[in-house]
C-alpha cells in the first residue's frame, strides 16, 4: 500500500495525468475509492477542523473562502489544479485549518493523511522537489494577485487580466458571465460593466454575443501599455 501511495503521487505530483480523467491514470496504484468526487457547491474544507488531510485538487476548480462579519466579499482566491489544500497550515505548524474551501465546479481530489504525506516527502527527495514545485507555482500566483492589487487601479486589473490570457489564444473569448469575473477580479459587478465599456471605446475587447473578445488589434492595444509589467 505504502509503494503504491508513492506510484500514486509521482503521477499526482508530476501532473501526469489528464484532468479530464485523472482516474485513469491513478488506478493501477490506488482503489477509486481514495479519489474523492465532490459536487459543485459542497465544501472541502472547513475552517477550524483539525488539519489531518490533505487534499490534492486534480481536477474541477474551488474557491477558498474566510468568513469576516464586517465583509461580505470573503472570497480569498480561486484554485484549479495543480493544488494541494490543506498543506500551508501544517507547514507553518498548525493544527487547524484556516479557511473554507468550496467547490465551484464538481471536483476530483486525491486525499491523504497529513502525517503520511510528511513522512514520504521527507524521505523522497524526488516527490518533494515535486511538492516544492507546485508549491512554487501556487506562491508565484498569489504574489502576482496580491501585487496587481497592490499597483494596479481596478480598470488594469481588468485590462492586464484579459491581456495575460488573450496572449494565449487569439481571438481569446472570456468563457466567464460577468458576475463570475467580477468576483474573480474582486471588482464591483456594476464598476466592471463601466471598466468593459471603457475597454471597448479604447478598442482594447469586443462585445461579440454577450463576451468579450480580444483579437490581435485588441491585444496590441492592451500589450501598449502593460506587455512591460512583470509580477
Amino acid at each position: 500500500m505504502y509503494n503504491n501511495t508513492i506510484g500514486a503521487l509521482e503521477i499526482i505530483l508530476g501532473e501526469a495525468y489528464d484532468t479530464a480523467n485523472p482516474a485513469a491514470a491513478l488506478l493501477n496504484f490506488i482503489p477509486a475509492s481514495r479519489l474523492l468526487n465532490v459536487k459543485k457547491n459542497q465544501t472541502i474544507l472547513y475552517k477550524m477542523d483539525p488539519a489531518k488531510y490533505l487534499y490534492m485538487l486534480l481536477s474541477g476548480r474551488a474557491v477558498i473562502m474566510n468568513d469576516i462579519s464586517w465583509n461580505n466579499d470573503n472570497i480569498i482566491d480561486y484554485v484549479e489544479s495543480p493544488h494541494i489544500l490543506g498543506l500551508i497550515e501544517p507547514l507553518n505548524g498548525m493544527d487547524h485549518y484556516t479557511a473554507f474551501v468550496i467547490a465551484q465546479t464538481d471536483c476530483i481530489l486525491f486525499r491523504i493523511l497529513t502525517s503520511e504525506f510528511m513522512t514520504i516527502i521527507q524521505r523522497n527527495p524526488s516527490l518533494c522537489f515535486k511538492t516544492l514545485v507546485i508549491m512554487g507555482k501556487i506562491a508565484h500566483s498569489n504574489m502576482g494577485h496580491a501585487e496587481s492589487h497592490k499597483i494596479f487601479s481596478s480598470k488594469d486589473i481588468l485590462g492586464h487580466y484579459l491581456y495575460l490570457r488573450a496572449q494565449y489564444a487569439i481571438p481569446y473569448i472570456c468563457s466567464l458571465t460577468r458576475t463570475a469575473l467580477a468576483e474573480e477580479l474582486h471588482i464591483n459587478l456594476r464598476t466592471l460593466y463601466r471598466y468593459i465599456g471603457d475597454l471597448e471605446k479604447k478598442n482594447c475587447l469586443a462585445i461579440q454575443k454577450g463576451k468579450i473578445v480580444i483579437e490581435q488589434e485588441h491585444l496590441n492595444n492592451l500589450a501598449i501599455r502593460y506587455q512591460e509589467i512583470i509580477l
